[in-house]
């Protein structure tokens, strides 16, 4: 098994194209049917493991944990989502490049890790990449296009968000199959935004519905190894893999809807390996969870 850190970088790959098949579809459908659909084929992916392996449901006392989940997943995802039809692909991950630090935060304040220095540096790192991409001039020398204000609302909630699902993630990770924090945590997102997706649905083509069929698949592979990654990683080590993310983002936008990216997303990108190369060589990382039975 590779290392976990690699593991969470492929993560973040396999996510990021979910990410392309989203935006794909994001101008033909509202975004409470994104996320429905996306989490709805998520949960039959993921359940269909679960009923290979054996593996029982959660009892009742651990279903708080999974529903507190389920509710900043439908924050995150919806945000994110609804961004991705408005801002291009490479621009929003580096928005969202907040989330590292909020993770990093949040799992100091509520899982009691040690943040080392070389991981404070990492990220310090990765959020200076940031800044470079978000903060720098065109390449004409002109301001920036401004975006819809919702759109850019959505982009700077959905990670505060998102590190505090990956926080929990993380201290559920120790406690319970891979398999079962999926499937039921999907299927609680899909059934809590279904009366809204109906409200709006809009028939999916054959096409869209393979689309829709290959996101659940993408987002339940992403998240087993994110899973995976996060019994062994402290939550702040994990957050600079996420910085990797820009530059599939960067590649995909180039290549599938045609978005260049700027020198500036290059010289961030820099920053960001920088970090990821730092987080790599850390020598102590804290104790690692036990794997779940």
């Amino acid at each position: 098994m590779p290392s976990p850190f690699i593991v969470a970088a492929l993560g973040m790959l396999v996510l990021t194209i979910l990410d392309s098949f989203i935006k794909s579809l994001a101008g033909t459908y509202a975004t409470f049917q994104i996320v429905c659909l996306r989490f709805a084929f998520g949960a039959l992916w993921a359940s269909a493991i679960v009923a290979y392996s054996g593996h029982s449901l959660p009892p009742a006392a651990r279903m708080k944990a999974h529903m507190a989940r389920a509710a900043l997943m439908i924050v995150t995802a919806s945000g994110f989502f609804y961004a991705l039809g408005k801002v291009p692909l490479a621009e929003l991950f580096a928005i969202s490049f907040t989330a590292p630090i909020f993770t990093a935060i949040f799992g100091a304040v509520f899982l009691k890790e040690k943040v080392l220095p070389s991981i404070m540096i990492a990220i310090a790192a990765g959020f200076a990449g940031m800044l470079v991409i978000v903060l720098g001039p065109t390449e004409g020398g002109g301001l920036r296009l401004a975006y819809e204000p919702f759109a850019l609302f959505c982009a700077v909630i959905s990670p505060i968000t998102y590190a505090l699902a990956i926080v929990l993630l993380r201290s559920q990770a120790s406690s319970e199959p891979m398999s079962v924090i999926i499937s039921v945590q999907s299927a609680m997102v899909a059934l809590a935004v279904s009366p809204l997706a109906i409200a709006t649905f809009e028939p999916p083509t054959v096409v869209d519905w393979a689309k829709f069929a290959i996101a659940g698949l993408l987002g339940t592979t992403g998240y087993f190894a994110f899973t995976h990654a996060l019994k062994h990683l402290t939550a702040a080590r994990f957050s600079v893999v996420e910085y990797t993310g820009l530059i599939w983002a960067s590649l995909i936008g180039y290549f599938i809807f045609n978005e260049v990216p700027k020198s500036t997303v290059w010289a961030g990108a820099a920053l960001i390996i920088a970090g990821c190369l730092l987080a790599v060589r850390a020598k102590s990382e804290g104790k690692a969870l036990p794997e779940a039975s």
